[in-house]
């Protein structure tokens, strides 16, 4: 899969709850069918192909053009325009590859029962993995080649200056990069090092059985995930309880085996951390997007500064569920009860729109013309339809997105935070080529989620109704609880276990839980009671098994809180400034593009700035409480 396709996947994956209320003429309750939705409820996937015809067109273009492309392997040093020639060949037929597989997959996930659909996806991905393949020669023998002889390329070669970036991004990682026989072992060995996220995936996706709970309505019921997650925001004490004692009775019958898993997972790690000639394996991560060491350590240093906020929210909650001892199963329930608003898709698309208007006349108008009648958004559920919500599409397309809307204020929030997905694609690839034509995975989640916190600012500002106001507040509590803090201890806890093992020490599933547990007391603080399985979580998490991957989600936050101050509080040139990052795709590292937006990942500030943000909306909601 190419970068652009892995990240467009990747960022704004939203699960949204299937909703039923739509813009259709079914029968109440029935799921409609995609011909009873309205067509401006539909997204537009012709725009991109108005026939299979030209899709097989486009199908040919990559498929003949792989053998022009195969015919550089060699070289690439021969000349600066021999260089040139390769690196745009590769660049069109990515452009036309990602537009295949793009339409392919969003035309199957509207309706997964088409078998034509199904046809087609099955045949881009696997002309996504040959041009894969056929490209792997390049990165190989630029680094191969003497840096002075590349550098004397970029400045005498017309045209080549535009990958100027690109080339310094390959050459910049010459230290960590073996000979070719070398490379080819630490490539061989990525089959089994990815062992132990597959057994993790097997084991908890297939294999554990989670047993039965007696629901609401007294009905004995088997456990699921999804049933799981759901019973936890339940009113009913009791079976919040039941389901987490009987969730964390399947892991503990595997507790050894996950432990030695994911062990086994960080010794990987850091075996190709040292292969790749790296002090420790948080510098092989981080050198990746070239992200300072600073970046991590002053997020979990400033973090740690800032429990106080986390700790006076855990008291209110249990103060307000009227507890006595509050458990680790009542972090979840809600307390506020769900605010009845049915907000239409059309009065949604208002919210968010007006929400916006901060950021200046030409986004407003961009996002406008795609919400409106644009063939952006794929509103509703239908029946075969995939769940859940995305923001897809390639360079040469607008964007799209996938959502099953169903009237409720979680998902205006989605609806903007996909937006904010959308106009990130719309301006990047409006003001860049396609080699820096998408975005890093350290800034994907900044745009949508500064658009949140744009739409919260404005319904706080126009919504007197107390108890909607509450349940606003008691939503974005929860989620920078769940995006920020929690992932702030996970990254906590990641860098503890590698730290053991590149100290020579042993990891064991004892030692795990109890720094683990250790964690989660301090950063939840002292009104919340663990129980003896509770350190269970550290091991069965499946982002563990990605070498330092959650931290991105805490670091967003706190770059969008700190972009939505700057334009809520200053004026068109904070408004500016963040439209320049927008449209800066790749053409730059991520630390240095949120720099010149006017935030400092490498300061602790930047983390101060959204605990305190985090810090009015607990003081708010205590008030109105």
């Amino acid at each position: 899969m190419t970068r652009r396709l892995a990240v467009l996947l990747l960022i704004g994956v939203w699960l949204l709850a299937a909703g039923g209320a739509s813009a259709q003429t079914t029968e109440p309750g029935a799921i409609p069918q995609r011909s009873d939705i309205e067509p401006q409820y539909r997204w537009r996937l012709e725009d991109i192909y108005a026939n299979q015809e030209q899709w097989e067109k486009d199908y040919a273009v990559v498929e003949q053009g792989l053998p022009t492309l195969a015919a550089y392997k060699g070289r690439l040093t021969e000349s600066g325009a021999t260089l040139l020639a390769c690196l745009q060949l590769s660049d069109k037929l990515w452009e036309v590859n990602d537009r295949l597989y793009a339409y392919s997959y969003m035309l199957q996930d509207q309706d997964t029962r088409v078998p034509e659909a199904q046809a087609l996806s099955g045949r881009a991905g696997a002309l996504n993995t040959e041009l894969g393949q056929a490209v792997s020669f390049i990165r190989p023998e630029i680094l191969a080649a003497d840096e002075t002889t590349i550098r004397t390329f970029i400045a005498e070669t017309p045209g080549l200056e535009v990958y100027a970036h690109y080339l310094d991004d390959i050459l910049r990682l010459r230290a960590h990069t073996l000979s070719p026989k070398e490379e080819g072992l630490l490539a061989m060995a990525g089959d089994f090092a990815r062992g132990p996220g597959d057994v993790f995936k097997m084991l908890d996706a297939a294999d554990i059985k989670y047993g039965t709970v007696i629901d609401e309505g007294g009905n004995e019921v088997e456990l699921t995930k999804q049933r799981y997650y759901g019973y936890l925001e339940s009113t009913d004490r009791r079976l919040r309880r039941d389901a987490m004692d009987r969730y964390n009775q399947a892991y503990a019958r595997y507790v050894n085996t996950l432990g030695a898993n994911l062990g086994a997972s960080v010794k990987g790690d850091w075996f190709f951390a040292r292969a790749r000639n790296y002090a420790t394996s948080l510098d092989a991560s981080l050198d990746q997007n070239h992200v300072p060491v600073a970046v991590y350590e002053n997020l979990i240093g400033a973090a740690n500064e800032n429990l106080g906020p986390l700790h006076k929210y855990i008291a209110l909650r249990k103060k307000t569920l009227g507890l006595d001892t509050l458990r680790k199963y009542d972090l979840y329930v809600p307390l506020v009860a769900e605010a009845k608003m049915n907000i239409p898709y059309d009065d949604a698309v208002k919210y968010v729109l007006e929400a916006i208007k901060p950021l200046g006349p030409e986004y407003v108008a961009a996002a406008t013309a795609g919400l409106q009648g644009g063939g952006w958004v794929d509103v509703y559920e239908t029946e075969g339809k995939a769940s859940g919500g995305y923001q897809w599409g390639s360079f040469s397309t607008h964007p799209y997105i996938l959502m099953n809307y169903s009237n409720t204020i979680d998902e205006v929030f989605t609806l903007a935070h996909e937006l904010g997905h959308a106009m990130h694609h719309v301006l990047t690839t409006a003001n860049q080529p396609y080699v820096y034509g998408d975005v890093s995975l350290f800034t994907a989640e900044v745009a949508s989620t500064t658009n949140e916190m744009l739409l919260m600012d404005y319904l706080l500002k126009t919504i007197e109704d107390p108890e909607t106001r509450k349940y606003i507040l008691d939503y974005q509590i929860e989620q920078f609880v769940g995006a920020f803090y929690t992932q702030c201890m996970f990254s906590e806890y990641e860098y503890a276990l590698h730290q053991q093992i590149e100290a020579g020490e042993g990891l064991s599933a004892e030692g795990m839980r109890k720094t683990y547990g250790e964690l989660y007391q301090r950063y939840w603080g002292p009104d919340l009671t663990l129980e003896e399985l509770d350190d269970l979580h550290g091991l069965r998490i499946s982002h563990f098994y990605r070498n330092y991957y959650v931290y991105q989600y805490a670091t967003s936050v706190a770059a969008a809180g700190a972009l939505a101050d700057r334009i809520l509080n200053g004026g068109e040139k904070e408004a500016q400034q963040y439209l320049d990052f927008l449209k800066a795709g790749k053409s730059e590292y991520p630390v240095d593009l949120l720099r010149k937006a006017g935030v400092d990942m490498t300061s602790p500030e930047t983390v101060n700035q959204a605990v305190k943000r985090f810090a009015a909306l607990v003081a708010e909601f205590e008030k109105m409480l």
